[in-house]
């Protein structure tokens, strides 16, 4: 059993030693100004396209259809039960789910820092930026909203720890908080699986403490109970609703492929695309990273043993969750931006831990600071004056423009899209989003997709067993409208808006040659803006495959033009 000094050690918060972090006061009059001067351009930021595709997945089951069924979906149900309650209490607006995200987010840095209180407030703020001032790719998505579960369970593991050093706990006590502890890592699975691997981390590293490993089966038991429970009644949603059947094929067939494909053709200029884009939080792991191996590596017995716990289990997380980003999943920035807000987190509770912290990394860390509040959109002028106009005019097409981080799609281009589509009075199904940017119009047009294949170009791309099965159902859907972004072919910006020798209705000029004679790019320009086609497929039958439900009694968002969009890098 533990000594009594070292159970009082894990059980009470020490005072903040003395360091560059003891500012609080300056950290939180920051944090509030932060918030204030950057939250209505925050709302009024477009999402992209898998937001949509998120939102048409919970359309679908709010009219009646099934999910997986009606549409193809790689990924477990949770993100879709997330829109699904948001639609349902809030409506459909962007600024709706924006404002849920900035909740979750919220929720996520309130139980991080109360983790490691004593330097809440400096840690809050470096998170809060960081939020800020990444593109809309990382908001409102999967991952970010992934390490709201992990901080509450690392919370429920501190305290597990906490109990088992009491003599007084029964083992029927560390069972059910071990099982309640385990309903939240099975909530997070539903979300995405791979949370197993720093579910198993961070019990791994808790047992380093004597008293808790003890009434180790007592605790793994609760744990696989919980998430046992947990994933039976995501079971049991899926069986209720009619989706497990297809809810198994996509894991067990389609996804085959979808693991093992991760883009190695021109993974190199994803990851430098990536680390741009990031900057300069990206450069985290370069301290971060060996910090977190030397922390467990190396015992520093002189550290406060309170703290040295908190330091193992953060640093545990941290690395297996950068482990799973590397090994398991795509090079895509929101996967990588929610170990670089834990490499963060543990950084800055290593450098209040260091009572003897060499003053040159003080002033590096100082100065990482200051080039992230430099680098930051929330600190440019042109930024802070879209305060009022966001407050008095809201997300419309201009204001998403000015505001996106990702060039595309233009919500200008977008919007006169919709507006000629309106005036062929389309109906369901007879529009094709090809490119997956363009999903939005979907549920700004408020109409159904052509096929369950809504993302055709990713999901040929992704799936090419599938790809026979994909084309044939377009072939044989009632489509009229294939629309299409000139930059999938790898076009930029000015490039795909160029004006060629065959005139408004022709493609670009540098657009590729060989690309013309294959569907989509072979069918007529019927009408084009900025970068944005609509091509016209002629002498279309009526053939269709099972329709959809389409009650319309469920409205998407007729308050704006829908969310903004990040373009899938992968090609044909």
């Amino acid at each position: 059993m533990m000594s009594t000094a070292t159970t009082e050690t894990l059980t009470a918060d020490h005072p903040a030693h003395r360091s560059l972090w003891n500012s609080s006061n300056l950290a939180l009059g920051a944090l509030i100004l932060l918030v204030v001067t950057a939250t209505p351009q925050l709302i009024c930021m477009p999402v992209t396209n898998d937001v949509s595709y998120y939102d048409l997945q919970a359309r679908t089951v709010l009219r009646g259809g099934v999910l997986y069924r009606d549409m193809v979906e790689p990924n477990f149900p949770g993100v879709v039960w997330v829109h699904l309650t948001v639609r349902s209490l809030f409506g459909w607006s962007t600024a709706a789910l924006r404002a849920v995200d900035l909740c979750l987010f919220s929720l996520t840095v309130l139980l991080l820092t109360r983790f490691v209180s004593a330097v809440r407030f400096q840690l809050g703020f470096v998170l809060f930026l960081a939020y800020y001032s990444v593109s809309e790719w990382c908001h409102v998505q999967r991952d970010l909203w992934l390490l709201l579960p992990i901080a509450l369970a690392l919370n429920l593991r501190w305290a597990q720890i906490q109990r088992s050093a009491l003599e007084t706990i029964s083992n029927r006590t560390i069972f059910l908080y071990g099982l309640l502890e385990g309903l939240v890592w099975g909530a997070g699975v539903w979300l995405k699986p791979h949370i197993v691997i720093p579910a198993l981390a961070v019990w791994l590293c808790s047992l380093s403490q004597p008293a808790l490993r003890h009434r180790a089966l007592k605790d793994l038991a609760g744990l696989i109970t919980g998430g046992l429970l947990m994933g039976a009644l995501g079971i049991g949603w899926l069986y209720w609703y009619g989706a497990l059947p297809s809810f198994l094929e996509m894991q067990l067939d389609w996804n085959q492929e979808y693991l093992t494909d991760k883009m190695l053709d021109h993974y190199g200029f994803v990851i430098f695309n990536m680390v741009v884009r990031l900057f300069p939080y990206s450069f985290i792991h370069l301290a971060a990273i060996p910090t977190a191996l030397a922390l467990l590596v190396r015992q520093n017995l002189q550290r406060d043993p309170s703290d040295r716990l908190r330091l193992h289990l953060l640093s545990a997380l941290y690395l297996a969750w950068c482990l799973q980003v590397v090994l398991l999943q795509h090079p895509f920035d929101y996967v990588h931006f929610p170990p670089l807000l834990l490499g963060i987190t543990l950084l800055t509770y290593w450098i209040h831990c260091n009572r003897s912290f060499p003053r040159l990394l003080k002033i590096t860390a100082g100065g990482f600071i200051a080039l992230a509040l430099i680098c930051s959109p929330v600190t440019k002028p042109d930024y802070l004056c879209l305060w009022d106009d966001c407050l008095q005019q809201g997300s419309t097409s201009t204001i998403r423009n000015q505001l996106a981080r990702i060039p595309y799609p233009d919500w200008e281009d977008l919007e006169r899209v919709a507006d000629y589509l309106r005036q062929q009075q389309t109906q369901d199904r007879e529009i094709t989003c090809y490119s997956n940017d363009l999903v939005h119009l979907y549920l700004y047009l408020d109409l159904e997709p052509s096929t369950r294949y809504v993302y055709s170009h990713h999901q040929a791309t992704f799936f090419p067993s599938k790809r026979s099965l994909i084309l044939k159902a377009l072939r044989n859907s009632p489509q009229k409208y294939i629309l299409t972004n000139l930059m999938t072919p790898g076009l930029l910006v000015n490039q795909a808006k160029e004006i060629g020798p065959e005139g408004p209705h022709g493609y670009p000029p540098a657009f590729p040659d060989n690309l013309k004679s294959d569907y989509p790019w072979n069918l007529p320009i019927a009408f084009r803006s900025g970068t944005l086609a609509v091509h016209h497929y002629p002498g279309k039958s009526t053939n269709s495959q099972t329709v959809i439900p389409t009650s319309k009694s469920i409205q998407p968002r007729s308050d704006d033009l829908s969310h903004g969009s990040q373009q899938n890098p992968a090609n044909e």
